[in-house]
């Protein structure tokens, strides 16, 4: 029977990331959608002592078989531990489709993986589909300033892909319920060049400032309302929110931040769970880059601001005065 794969990702305490529950329902669409019935599974790799399993997101996606790929070198992750059990997967089972969340790992690993087998790869799809013997995706273009639909053949072939992660958001739970098959398998991991030569001592997290926008879960972006002195009161807000700095192009032109910073169509695209829009009217320019994020709140004086609109939340008033009670609330909580 056909089988699609979710290779999906876990932390340092083995939970699974939060980018597994769209994932999965991706793929249990895109396997229902399949004229011949394809089963949906997931792929965990871990060391033989780290694999435990935390079953209720498996019952609640539609996945029927859990491969649990556990072996020693995959106590942490490792490109070519990754590759290596896949490989070796791969040559015991063809599935249709392998995909993976365009995180920094997966952008990693997926296209090495395709490259040493040979295999056609989609990376960055905001949408997937498998049918005729090809993968069609949607991918944006041009700084995402455009949309595009792709066709890429397989001619019987597995295609890789990458889902970029939050684009459907998180998914509700679902009312039906299967037990998925847990099979453990013991990959073989063959000594490579760089075995034993690269030790993992430690994972030290960036500081906020220097999460680039892409990855960024919390972002406080500023415009024209909030003036060159606000992104002093952005920057300290940030930093006590545990958050990323973004702005407009007006910002970034005037020299008030660097451009590094910019969203929207001649910016970057950004789908943080948190957006905090500071004095920004809301144009299409800026919105386009931001209209992903899961929660909005804005700020600004003007009742008529368009990025009222957008928002979740919409606070009347000036963000410098806002801005500093707001952090003197969260240190004092």
């Amino acid at each position: 029977m056909p089988e699609i794969w979710a290779v999906l990702e876990h932390n340092e305490y083995d939970l699974l990331s939060e980018k597994s529950g769209e994932l999965l329902a991706e793929l249990a669409e895109i396997a229902q959608r399949q004229q011949e019935k394809t089963v949906l599974c997931a792929v965990l790799l871990s060391a033989p002592e780290d694999a435990s399993v935390d079953m209720p997101l498996f019952t609640t996606s539609g996945v029927q078989n859990l491969y649990l790929l556990e072996h020693p070198d995959l106590i942490h992750y490792s490109t070519e531990g990754y590759i290596s059990a896949l490989t070796w997967l791969l040559q015991r089972r063809a599935p249709v489709l392998i995909a993976a969340s365009a995180t920094v790992n997966g952008r990693d690993w997926m296209p090495r993986l395709a490259a040493r087998l040979h295999l056609p790869f989609v990376p960055g799809c905001l949408g997937l589909d498998v049918h005729d013997d090809a993968i069609f995706a949607l991918r944006t273009a041009c700084e995402a300033r455009a949309y595009v639909q792709s066709r890429t053949e397989l001619h019987g072939r597995t295609g890789l892909a990458t889902f970029v992660p939050g684009t459907r958001g998180i998914p509700h739970a679902s009312r039906k319920s299967n037990k998925a098959e847990i099979i453990r398998l013991t990959p073989e991991i063959p000594a490579s060049f760089e075995h034993g030569r690269i030790h993992r001592l430690a994972i030290q997290a960036p500081s906020p400032e220097e999460v680039d926008l892409e990855s960024a879960e919390r972002i406080v972006a500023g415009g024209r309302g909030v003036g060159r002195q606000g992104f002093a009161s952005i920057a300290a807000f940030a930093h006590v929110l545990h958050a990323t700095v973004g702005a407009t192009r007006v910002a970034t032109d005037k020299g008030w931040v660097e451009h590094a910073r910019q969203i929207g169509t001649t910016g970057k695209s950004v789908h943080p769970k948190l957006y905090i829009a500071c004095g920004i009217s809301g144009a299409a320019q800026h919105t386009a880059g931001m209209r992903d994020a899961q929660t909005v709140v804005a700020i600004n004086p003007d009742r008529t601001a368009p990025i009222f609109t957008l928002a979740d939340l919409g606070l009347l008033g000036d963000a410098n005065a806002i801005l500093p009670l707001a952090a003197k609330q969260i240190e004092q909580s």
